[in-house]
């Protein structure tokens, strides 16, 4: 997905205006149904090679299992958890999707997952799913992330105002407040709230707020989007960047802020910090070249942010208005990427001074609408 300059990108591959963020939640849930086994599907051991089709990807590397213990949550369509050491995939434990719906994973502590999705007609509205436990309807539309109280705080838009509401998994009222605009929440830290909040498409107010009455902690910077996010530092795309683009990397307990400047054209889609933020991955969309040139492929970098080096990813790139998911491993050690061909999804991990590892698994579907969690 390119990111428009007059608006933020999502981290899907299909940009929407920020003043639509409440279709980040599109997604169907039908009647509770126990999805079979996905079954990985396997490839030869053999170098893949640049793909004969424009729309598809360009992934190289070695074909090979990861390490021992790194497991990761796929989300979107058939929610599925890959272990890349077994290379193993399965379902996620008792949710009761319907086999083709979509939904969105959330995290709630270190190991307890429930899924968040629409449906239309009747019934309609937001629902809350959880392992063994009937759907529950949160309200007609909305975003939600979790809460470091182990709930939910989810956001409702109105006309003019966004409503936040924290909700406990026994139904419990925790917090209602309202912003005005449009407020996207972006995660919960140690340090407050992290929302960004649009007026207008491509024009956010980033702040750290109280995450129980909405109150103001710190203003944290004005720029287009945020790229990344990390329990005490924030990475966003400012309003301008000309001649050259920068990140933004912004530490949440004193607003201090460091630019980056990375890139040349406005197309840094999304990102990742490690777990220790020393790191940051940016992931950038493929773009058609300027006038008559060749399209400029995305790519995956990694970010030094004590010295500022730039590291480019190898073997890896993605077709016009694409991108390579990116997340890290609990230890900080490996890159995983996340790289989406038409009808399907290919999974590789990375680490500095090494080539990619491409796994010998196929997910097959619409992986577009996923994103990838890495399991400790």
């Amino acid at each position: 997905m390119i990111g428009s300059p007059d608006g933020p990108p999502r981290r899907r591959s299909r940009a929407l205006p920020v003043v639509l963020v409440a279709a980040l939640f599109g997604y169907v849930l039908t009647h509770r149904y126990h999805a079979p086994p996905t079954q990985a599907v396997p490839v030869p051991p053999v170098p893949v090679s640049t793909p004969e089709r424009a729309d598809e990807p360009h992934l190289v590397g070695r074909v090979g299992a990861g390490p021992a213990g790194l497991r990761l949550l796929v989300d979107g369509y058939e929610p599925r958890i890959v272990d890349t050491h077994t290379l193993s995939v399965s379902p996620v434990a008792g949710l009761s999707l319907r086999p083709g719906t979509t939904a969105q994973l959330l995290r709630l502590g270190r190991s307890r997952l429930v899924a968040l999705a629409s449906l239309h007609g009747p019934g309609a509205g937001v629902y809350l799913v959880r392992p063994g436990a009937a759907p529950w309807l949160l309200g007609n539309a909305g975003h939600a992330i979790p809460s470091r109280d182990g709930g939910i705080l989810l956001a409702r838009y109105g006309r003019e105002t966004t409503a936040v509401v924290g909700l406990s998994l026994d139904r419990r009222l925790v917090s209602r407040w309202q912003l005005p605009g449009n407020v996207l929440l972006l995660r919960d830290t140690p340090a407050g709230l992290l929302v960004a909040r649009y007026a207008v498409a491509g024009n956010a107010d980033l702040l750290l707020v109280d995450r129980r009455t909405g109150g103001l902690i710190r203003r944290l910077g004005h720029g287009r989007y945020a790229v990344a996010t990390g329990d005490h530092s924030l990475a966003w795309v400012p309003a301008r960047c000309s001649p050259s683009c920068s990140v933004v990397v912004t530490q949440l307990s004193t607003g201090a802020s460091r630019r980056y400047p990375v890139y040349q054209r406005p197309v840094l889609t999304t990102g990742a910090f490690s777990p220790d933020e020393r790191w940051l991955a940016l992931s950038f969309s493929g773009i058609a070249g300027d006038g008559a040139g060749p399209l400029e492929p995305g790519a995956v970098v990694v970010l030094d942010l004590r010295t500022g080096r730039r590291t480019d990813v190898p073997g890896v790139s993605t077709p016009l208005a694409e991108h390579a998911d990116v997340t890290w491993s609990a230890d900080g050690r490996w890159l995983v990427l996340g790289v989406k061909y038409p009808q399907r999804e290919r999974l590789a991990i990375w680490r500095p001074g090494h080539e990619v590892v491409i796994l010998p698994v196929v997910l097959s579907g619409r992986p577009t609408t996923a994103t990838l969690t890495a399991l400790a």
